[in-house]
């Protein structure tokens, strides 16, 4: 006994009898707290991390959190990973090459294990019965030093050996739903959410919800404003944009999809979190809640009033005494050094920024649980918890105004004088973005007007005829906006007033061509034509030149909602083209952005059927009087659409930005095949474009065009797919465009009406 005694003393001076003790026991060197300590300093090569990991280690298996020496130690780990100097371009990445150095060496010299043993330590759950107790109880100086540790582990993520330390945390699910238990501790919930972010973000498939034990107790026990932060862990697991491997060929989803074992976690995990009764009405108030940001009489920007608060803030902290690590006011993630080994200080401004940050996340939330399958119920839903009102609410305590060109005063550095950023970007495009999913072909999209305004949709639907909504008379009154202006209004109002290059535009359109979408609307439309909104964006693509893609698509898809079937739109818009100049120009407009103007030509393609087939009178203006439908039904104008149309999309590059265009091409030969004249359409697509392209380009062309079509099989016609939309937005019935679709794929040679019959044989084709 005696002798074992002896020999774990020297063990800890001497290499070579611990080298001796392993050759007859097994036993050697787990951990480096373990080795003698002038072994440690040679390691150390004067960076003093071997030393620092080897204090570190010894807490690990004896933590007592009211040893300042720990705490000490995690700062100065902490502080050597921060950069507390004024970044400069100059500058940027030699600083970033020593916060990577530093992080390397730590990691390679097993600082990491210590920091999980640290972590860890302590995380016997204590039982109530025989359920686990979510949130167990651990002391504050405990939970302080833990919230440390998260902070430390979040930061070496970021540097280069980022995926090695992700891949070590992911590698057991007993850190990962520790890690998760944290959340519901005021100390460490904004530092574990972050940790577990950064995990989620590094696995290359969406983690299951039903791995963390005891969820829906988790999230109950969750304050608001931990259930906020805990949102941007739900943004990654009930988002798609890692359920698929090609994140943007159609095929290839629809390829994966098909495949055995594919199981869409996104829409399990929502199953899961709809099933917590709380939490969509907890979202909800949260995402509508006011008073939210700083506001001051009299400014004119976002930017001014934050950079007033931000003015008031600094000369108050100028003149207080910080606190020395006061333990009470410690939050992790809040509360940061200001100089390397300094104290723990509440930093109000990463306190309000991240009420901000958590407040775009609740939004962004909300919004991705109207994108999966339970569109409907969580529509529904949203509704009947009043979502629309308090949106509304919220909308005006946005300020809309651009920046002053002339001052420089609160000029962004890197950003020029037309630059619309300030803190609350992110939380309005989000904003829109919601307003977009919860209308898109929804029952409840009336809710965004108000009572007075409901009244004026009614009066105008009595003179729609057959385009007469039918249920506007089921519009639960208690859940609209209140006032005089709904916040559909609102929106057009804002719209009107944004640069033709503003931020917003696209979001802005998104949103009201959202309310547009479904059964076309006449009533709606002629509320928003009343309001200048059919005026405005057509003469903005006439009167400019927009540069921007996004902006130009979105002014395109809105015209085309606003106009589709309504022959008093047509009229308006006689009165925006009335030069012949300002029609030449347009329509260049059109043709020069074809995937994104292409939805505009479907309407006027449908507008033109409709109207020619329901009225003598409307068949006459579109023939005679009016240039768009004019120029749309000239064949020869459809054939070079559809040309045009055929030659920029195939299999391998459809997206989901794209397909619209596939769809298109049908509208025109849906028709076309309604009045029997698919032969002549496909007959001139091969004879008078064949000189257009090179030897085969026809055939090729016509291939291209049967290989799309047998795509849009597959991908319309799958038990998942939802059609109605194709349906409603055409007013054509989907057998219809199964019909249509079946008859061009036809395999038989013979039929005039199936491509196939105009694909001339390739040289290398064999009879067999």
């Amino acid at each position: 006994m005696l002798g074992r005694k002896i020999a774990k003393s020297v063990n800890k001076n001497s290499v070579f009898l611990a080298h001796e003790l392993w050759q007859y026991s097994g036993n050697s060197y787990r951990r480096i707290s373990q080795l003698p300590e002038h072994i440690v300093e040679d390691l150390s090569d004067g960076s003093g991390i071997p030393e620092l990991i080897a204090e570190l280690d010894h807490f690990s298996v004896r933590l007592d959190a009211e040893d300042d020496l720990c705490w000490e130690n995690l700062k100065t780990l902490l502080g050597n990973l921060m950069n507390f100097e004024p970044r400069r371009s100059q500058d940027e990445a030699s600083l970033d090459e020593e916060q990577n150095k530093y992080a390397t060496q730590f990691y390679e010299h097993g600082g990491v294990e210590v920091l999980l043993r640290i972590l860890m330590f302590n995380t016997v759950f204590p039982k109530v019965g025989r359920k686990v107790k979510v949130g167990f109880p651990e002391s504050e100086l405990l939970l302080r030093v833990k919230s440390l540790v998260l902070e430390i582990l979040t930061k070496v993520t970021t540097t280069c050996i980022g995926d090695k330390v992700t891949a070590q945390l992911m590698a057991s699910d007993d850190v990962l739903n520790y890690v998760f238990t944290l959340l519901a501790h005021q100390k460490t919930f904004i530092n574990s959410c972050q940790l577990v972010e950064d995990m989620l973000q590094s696995r290359r498939e969406v983690l299951d919800l039903h791995r963390i034990h005891n969820l829906r107790g988790l999230i109950s026990t969750l304050e608001d404003h931990q259930l906020a932060n805990f949102c941007r862990i739900l943004a990654v697991a009930i988002s798609d944009l890692d359920i698929y491997e090609n994140k943007s060929s159609l095929f290839q989803q629809n390829k994966q999809k098909r495949s055995r074992g594919f199981v869409n976690i996104r829409d399990i995990n929502q199953e899961l979190l709809l099933a917590i009764p709380d939490l969509l009405p907890r979202l909800v108030n949260l995402a509508v809640a006011k008073d939210y940001t700083p506001r001051y009489r009299g400014m004119v920007s976002e930017l001014d009033c934050w950079m007033e608060w931000i003015e008031n803030q600094m000369a108050e902290e100028m003149y207080d005494t910080p606190a020395m690590d006061d333990l009470e006011d410690f939050i992790g993630g809040i509360s940061e050094p200001t100089s390397a080994g300094g104290p723990m200080n509440v930093q109000q401004g990463l306190k309000i920024t991240e009420e901000l940050v958590q407040r775009v996340e609740v939004v962004y939330v909300l919004g991705l649980f109207l994108l999966g399958k339970h569109r409907k119920k969580v529509q529904r839903k949203l509704a009947e918890l009043k979502l629309a009102p308090g949106l509304s609410e919220l909308f005006d305590q946005f300020i809309w105004k651009c920046q002053v060109r002339h001052s420089t005063r609160h000029r962004l550095r890197g950003h020029n004088a037309a630059c619309e950023c300030s803190p609350e970007v992110a939380l309005k495009i989000q904003f829109l973005r919601l307003v977009h999913s919860f209308c898109d072909h929804s029952d409840y999209k009336h809710l965004l007007l108000s009572k007075n305004e409901l009244n004026e949709v009614k009066r105008i639907n009595l003179k729609a005829g057959s385009l007469a909504l039918g249920s506007l008379e089921n519009v639960n009154r208690q859940l609209m906006c209140k006032g005089s202006k709904g916040l559909l209004t609102k929106i057009v109002e804002v719209m009107k007033k944004e640069p033709t290059t503003s931020t917003f535009r696209f979001w802005l359109a998104r949103a009201v061509e959202s309310y547009l979408r479904g059964n076309t609307s006449y009533c709606d439309q002629v509320f928003l034509m009343r309001r200048g909104l059919l005026q405005h964006v057509a003469s903005n693509i006439v009167e400019h030149e927009i540069r921007h893609k996004e902006i130009l698509q979105s002014s395109f898809d809105l015209l085309g909602e606003l106009i589709k079937f309504n022959i008093e739109a047509f009229k308006t818009f006689e009165e925006i083209l009335t030069t012949q100049a300002k029609f030449e120009k347009f329509i260049n407009t059109v043709n020069r952005n074809l995937v994104d103007s292409n939805m505009f030509i479907r309407s006027l393609v449908l507008s033109l059927e409709h109207l020619t087939e329901e009225d003598t009178t409307y068949r006459e203006y579109a023939k005679k009087d009016n240039k768009l439908l004019m120029y749309i039904g000239d064949f020869s104008k459809q054939l070079d659409y559809l040309y045009k149309l055929i030659k920029i999309i195939n299999v391998d590059n459809l997206t989901q930005e794209n397909v619209s265009c596939l769809n298109t091409t049908l509208v025109f030969l849906m028709f076309a095949n309604r009045k029997g004249q698919l032969p002549k359409y496909l007959q001139a697509l091969r004879d008078e474009k064949e000189d257009l392209m090179d030897v085969s380009g026809s055939a090729n062309l016509l291939r291209n065009f049967r290989d799309l079509l047998t795509f849009w099989q597959d991908h319309y016609l799958h038990k998942d797919k939802d059609c109605s939309a194709l349906e409603k937005s055409s007013r054509i019935s989907f057998e219809y465009w199964k019909q249509t679709v079946s008859v061009l794929v036809c395999d038989d040679k013979d039929d005039k009406a199936g491509i196939l019959h105009y694909v001339s044989p390739m040289p290398c084709d064999r009879p067999n």
